[in-house]
């Protein structure tokens, strides 16, 4: 097998990464639920509560928005994004290892089919399109949404997997609040944190820092030792990480100007796979990261509108026993955009987006530094014909550099059942584009300048309940129904000489059926939560190019057939507790599907306290990963650790200032 640089940017060959963000995250984001909609809510300090407002409802749009729920993100604060996907989403991750390099496959797609935004600024790399989750702390947004498939055309450019936007809201009447976090867990692993903030009338600021070490020096089990399965420890995993965010806003009138800045730094240290020994070939790996996006909205009466510019830097350098596989990649976006919408009348909404990405990317593996640009306009346009049926319409045009493309387009209805819309019909259908990464088109060896880009055809169709009782019992029900055609899959394939090439090689069918399932009950000072995500995805390979080619009429591999998880929270008085569990079907390793990991189970569970002290709380919680002990592999031949423990110790504050008070 060729290789020159870490698979970070291959996207054939991912790399044997081993991660270590040990993020022990507190998210101070505050929004008051509306519409009996969910939102994203971090409640460890507790500040004034802050009306949101929408010209349409998430729930209303006629394709799939899914934002995380509240529970969901104090419950799983001290992991990652990647993590907080698995447990609280209908997607599958796949990573390499504890803390290991993540993808997110939204709907049966390769995680390079997923994109992620970062107040609108992609995050995914120029090179090789994909992003690591396990380097994205959930320090750096306070509200995380996901939208399934390629429906929504706002952006500049879009992906046939889904989108993952990631953004920080600001809080304005809060006063000053502020946090401090620290926690040590098994195999060496500790972390800090702090978080800043201060939000008055006009202004509202807050900074976050956060960092951590590991050893990472797990016990898994080796079931491949040549003398019999037995336990190991992992080698050559230490990891250290750390970052920032930065947000600041300020607003008049309907006006408001905000400024985001974002860096991240990694240094890992890559176990290689476990056959039936560890190989281990010294590799190592740093990813660097700074992202800055400023902004500009308004919204006056009938008009609304936006510009927003930004702009990321990526550095990935790899390193290998071999000074011959060593790599340096780097790669940058900068990214201009603006929007404007007019509301006539009550009924309807028309909008137009337009924007420019301009991309840049250079390797040890490119000829010279490739770049790359895109520029877009999109429509949009909603209609109420009906006091209960709302239209959606949306169209985009892309010029990209070197290759034409057709426009693209989404269109859907949304039905309400109820007068109060708590029970919802939707339906809509879209066709998409995803245009090849860099890497695709210029690496060396392989990468094709020929290549064309994917498209996908597809629809969904939904059920959507919610009920609010005045009791304060919430309940909510949603159920999917989506099938896609993607033709000319962008897939690398090994040739006669060995080496591995770029092809549009493949079109593939992805249907499925999603269900989420949401419940609060408070009893007196109780309040007991439920989160329950279940998908049945079948992502079959329906034609090829390639000869004999034994994977037609087969799943894609690494997709799970059946993937489910379920989250439980209870609070009462000062007692917090809560258990997590994600199963997933057998997922196939091998194209021809001959080969596959067995059907999982990981479960955790987690216990703790606040204490109050005035305007100041303490926290103290422990959590236990893999609480069956059981040995698991999200990618074959890359050990999961066995159960592990963490101890976490939380002190945060607010002091509201006078106006505050006169509210409460």
């Amino acid at each position: 097998m060729f290789k020159r640089s870490s698979a970070y940017i291959v996207p054939f060959k991912v790399s044997r990464n081993t991660m270590t963000a040990a993020l022990l995250s507190l998210l101070i984001a505050v929004a008051q639920e509306a519409g009996a909609q969910d939102m994203f809510i971090e409640d460890t300090v507790n500040i004034s509560a802050v009306t949101v407002t929408a010209t349409a409802s998430k729930r209303q749009t006629p394709y799939t928005v899914i934002s995380i729920d509240r529970t969901l993100i104090a419950g799983h604060h001290e992991n990652d994004l990647a993590t907080l996907l698995m447990y609280a989403t209908p997607v599958s991750v796949k990573r390499y290892g504890n803390h290991g390099l993540a993808s997110v496959s939204v709907r049966g797609l390769p995680g390079s089919h997923t994109t992620v935004t970062w107040h609108g600024l992609t995050v995914n790399a120029a090179g090789n399109g994909y992003t690591d989750f396990a380097l994205i702390p959930l320090h750096a947004a306070s509200s995380v949404k996901i939208t399934p498939g390629g429906y929504d055309l706002s952006d500049i450019s879009g992906s046939i997997g889904g989108k993952v936007e990631l953004s920080s809201d600001p809080l304005f009447h809060t006063g000053f609040y502020g946090s401090v976090a620290a926690g040590a867990g098994s195999y060496g692993d500790y972390a800090a944190s702090a978080v800043a903030g201060s939000g008055g009338e006009s202004v509202s600021s807050r900074l976050s820092l956060w960092g951590g070490k590991a050893r990472n020096d797990f016990l898994f089990i080796n079931g491949n030792a040549a003398e019999g399965a037995r336990e190991e420890r992992r080698t050559n995993s230490s990891a250290a990480s750390g970052g920032a965010t930065a947000d600041l806003a300020f607003r008049t009138g309907g006006s408001t100007v905000a400024a985001h800045l974002w860096y991240n730094n990694a240094e890992r240290e890559l176990p290689g796979p476990v056959t039936t020994v560890q190989q281990d070939f010294g590799e190592r790996q740093t990813d660097r990261s700074l992202r800055s996006v400023i902004s500009y909205s308004l919204e006056k009466e009938k008009i609304s509108a936006g510009i927003t510019a930004g702009g990321t830097s990526d550095v990935n350098l790899y390193y290998h026993e071999n000074p011959e596989y060593n790599g340096d990649n780097r790669s940058s976006f900068i990214m201009l955009r603006a929007r404007l919408a007019y509301r006539p009348n009550g009924k309807s909404e028309l909008g137009i987006n337009a924007g420019n990405e301009y991309q840049s990317a250079q390797s040890l593996s490119f000829a010279e530094t490739e770049r790359r640009n895109i520029f877009s306009t999109s429509l949009i346009a909603r209609f109420n014909p009906g006091s209960r049926v709302r239209l959606l319409l949306q169209a985009r045009q892309m010029l990209v550099t070197g290759m034409v493309l057709k426009p693209e387009f989404t269109a859907g209805a949304t039905v309400m059942l109820s007068p109060d819309g708590g029970q919802l019909l939707k339906a809509s259908v879209s066709r998409n584009t995803r245009l090849p990464c860099l890497n695709d088109l210029y690496w060396v060896p392989g990468g094709n300048g020929s290549l064309r880009h994917e498209n996908a055809t597809g629809g969904e169709a939904s059920y959507s309940y919610v009920r609010v009782a005045s009791s304060g019992l919430k309940n909510s029900l949603d159920l999917v129904l989506h099938a896609t055609r993607v033709n000319d899959l962008i897939q690398w394939i090994p040739g006669v000489t060995g080496i591995w090439s770029a092809g549009n090689v493949r079109s593939v069918n992805v249907y499925g059926i999603e269900g989420r399932l949401g419940t609060e009950v408070p009893v007196n000072e109780l309040v007991i939560s439920s989160h329950l995500n279940y998908a049945f995805t079948r992502t079959e390979i329906a034609a090829s190019e390639i000869p004999n080619d034994r994977a037609v009429g087969k799943q894609l591999i690494y997709v799970p057939g059946n993937n489910f998880n379920l989250n439980l929270d209870l609070r009462w008085k000062m007692l917090r507790a809560g258990a997590a569990a994600v199963c997933q079907g057998r997922r196939y390793t091998t194209s021809d599907n001959s080969e596959w990991l067995p059907p999982s189970l990981l479960a955790d569970a987690r216990l703790g306290a606040v204490l109050p002290a005035g305007a100041t709380k303490i926290g103290i919680d422990i959590d236990v990963k893999n609480i069956f002990n059981s040995s698991l592999e999200s990618v074959r031949n890359y050990p999961m650790p066995l159960r592990t423990f963490n101890l976490r110790l939380t002190i945060s504050f607010i002091k509201k200032n006078e106006e505050n008070e006169e509210s409460d």
